[in-house]
């Protein structure tokens, strides 16, 4: 009995000692927890900690919205609409004051409401990037950049007249229009297909939309613009008050398109029906200068001479060709030189040399390393070898634009009155106040 009494004893005494030690366990645990807790708390922090107190906010999304799908069928239809009101009060009513407030209209709507994007100059490198590459071309891009070349075809060039707002804002400033001389006018007139040429091929190349980016207008219909472009606009709209449309004339490479489309017209601006009175009015009246003379007046000039000459200028055709390859190819580097992928690889070059002093962002935004270099170099060479083939396109396209104006000067057309040029003619309607015989109703 006394046995398992002292055996009950111990037990007792060692569960009291288990519980004793569990219990002192416990309260080293919760203060070492503690002490953790509070050496956090107190410790320092390993980098200053973010201030959300600055008073800055974050800037407005610059961008907007993107517009609904619809509003671009919308924009399509309004400009079938508009050029069917050109057509319509450039050929049927004869209407100057009809062709002023479309002017009006198109450079409010396709100007300030759309911001002049997207237009049809700029869709022409919208569709090259498409056939080069593999860009998407929306249906409504496609038939703002069709439907003026639809209508030239058919009607003349009625979308300059009042439905371009680049136009519209020309033909609005020109009020003391002067004469250019031809001469000039000849020369300054290669622009325009050397800026379509250049565009298709940065467009195609993958190096940009050329068109877009010099637009002198946009910055006008945006309301914002950096400093310089906005010199250019109001540059080029102050010298429109004395040159009508210098940018339509001289620079526009989409009315070089509507000029070749508008060559095959059918319907086009004619002064009047009545015999001319040769009183020059709609000639000096025209500030696009594309009114051409009569040629009823007998020609002094041989015909063996006139022969020689256009046979001359028919010989020397193949000479402005290769003249127009060869200066393409020797200009390919300079121009590929604005291509980015070679502008890039240049800048790279130059910092891995250290000729260039501090690094420039592009190589601190970059990884540089012998990987990237060769990508970059690949895609110089790539863009370089694609500007040699097209510079020499371009100059020979040049070149035969250079000898088709020599022969058709030689060319000779019998011309009873004064007749608008259909490839210059931008139908603007100012002749038609100015013929004592013309009316005011379509003349056939």
């Amino acid at each position: 009995m006394g046995a398992m009494m002292r055996k009950k004893t111990i037990t007792n005494s060692r569960r009291q000692q288990i519980a004793s030690a569990t219990l002192r366990a416990g309260k080293f645990a919760a203060c070492l927890i503690i002490l953790l807790f509070a050496a956090a708390a107190l410790g320092s922090d390993r980098f200053p900690r973010p201030e959300f107190q600055t008073g800055y906010e974050i800037p407005p999304n610059e961008l907007g919205v993107a517009r609904a799908a619809f509003l671009f069928y919308i924009d399509a239809a309004v400009l079938f609409a508009a050029l069917c009101a050109a057509s319509y009060l450039v050929l049927k009513k004869r209407s100057r004051k009809g062709v002023l407030a479309l002017m009006l209209f198109s450079a409010v709507y396709f100007g300030f409401y759309k911001k002049g994007c997207v237009c049809s100059l700029g869709s022409i490198q919208n569709i090259t990037a498409a056939v080069f590459s593999n860009y998407q071309v929306s249906i409504t891009v496609f038939l703002i950049f069709a439907l003026p070349l639809v209508f030239a075809l058919f009607f003349g060039r009625v979308f300059c007249s009042g439905v371009c707002p680049l136009g519209a804002l020309q033909d609005i400033a020109a009020v003391r229009a002067k004469k250019v001389p031809a001469r000039l006018s000849a020369v300054l007139g290669f622009i325009p297909h050397i800026y379509l040429g250049l565009a298709i091929l940065f467009a195609a190349t993958g190096g940009g939309f050329i068109i877009c980016r010099f637009d002198p207008f946009v910055g006008i219909f945006r309301l914002s613009a950096p400093f310089g472009m906005m010199l250019v606009s109001v540059g080029i709209l102050l010298l429109g008050i004395f040159i009508a449309r210098p940018y339509c004339r001289y620079l526009c490479p989409y009315g070089v398109i509507l000029g070749w489309m508008s060559a095959f017209s059918k319907y086009r601006v004619k002064i009047c029906s009545a015999t001319c009175a040769g009183c020059r009015l709609c000639e000096n009246s025209c500030p696009a200068d594309a009114i051409l003379p009569p040629t009823t007046d007998p020609v002094n000039e041989e015909r063996s001479r006139s022969l020689l000459r256009l046979k001359t200028y028919i010989a020397l055709l193949p000479v402005w060709i290769i003249a127009g390859a060869a200066a393409g190819w020797f200009s390919a580097d300079i121009v590929s030189s604005f291509h980015p992928d070679v502008k890039l690889l240049r800048v790279v070059e130059l910092d891995q040399a250290g000729a260039a002093g501090a690094r420039s962002l592009e190589s601190e935004g970059l990884r540089i390393d012998a990987e990237v270099i060769t990508v970059l170099r690949a895609r110089s060479d790539a863009a370089k070898k694609s500007f040699k083939l097209g510079m020499v396109i371009l100059g020979v396209y040049l070149g035969i634009v250079a000898g088709a104006r020599s022969i058709r000067r030689s060319t000779f057309k019998k011309r009873a009155c004064y007749e608008a040029d259909p490839v210059t003619c931008v139908s603007c309607g100012r002749c038609y106040g100015y013929c004592p015989k013309g009316t005011n109703s379509a003349i056939q």
